[in-house]
């Protein structure tokens, strides 16, 4: 969703809108809080960081830390303001997803093309996987299906 998101603020930028548009703004490590880098640090062990932004949801400061893992796929890692995790984000393939989760997928929607899926593991230990694609339709979709197999929600 982030991928396409950017894509769109792209987009709106290009037919007039400003960059104010744009939630997500690059800051420089040194601009950090303190306990929300250590926050991120701890849930992130050995990774290193490449990129550092902020943006704000519903009057809700986030810090938002990426980096690549060994594997070459994406991982980010999203802290509130005051030091608590928010949320870890893990690119994956369809060959890690637990049976369960790909299974309630496959009988929502049996023919999405799958462009992209993140797990995602909440503040609460809750653990999710996203899949975005596309349906029969050919029209955009994005899932979240908690990691017992229970669909949560169709974005789009």
């Amino acid at each position: 969703m982030k991928r396409l998101m950017t894509l769109l603020g792209a987009a709106s930028l290009c037919i007039g809108n400003t960059a104010s548009a744009f939630d997500n703004i690059e800051i420089p490590i040194s601009e950090i809080p303190k306990p929300v880098l250590e926050t991120a640090l701890y849930y992130a062990p050995g990774l290193v960081f490449n990129r550092y932004a902020y943006e704000d949801e519903d009057g809700v400061r986030i810090y938002e830390f990426e980096a690549i893992d060994p594997d070459g796929r994406h991982v980010e890692v999203d802290v509130l303001a005051n030091g608590e995790l928010q949320e870890i984000e893990w690119e994956k393939t369809i060959s890690e997803v637990p049976i369960d989760v790909r299974m309630e997928l496959f009988r929502r929607y049996p023919n999405i093309k799958i462009a992209f899926i993140e797990l995602s593991i909440r503040a609460n230990g809750t653990t999710y996987y996203e899949f975005e694609g596309i349906d029969t339709n050919n029209k955009f979709i994005d899932v979240e299906i908690i990691d017992d197999g229970r669909s949560l929600k169709r974005a789009f």
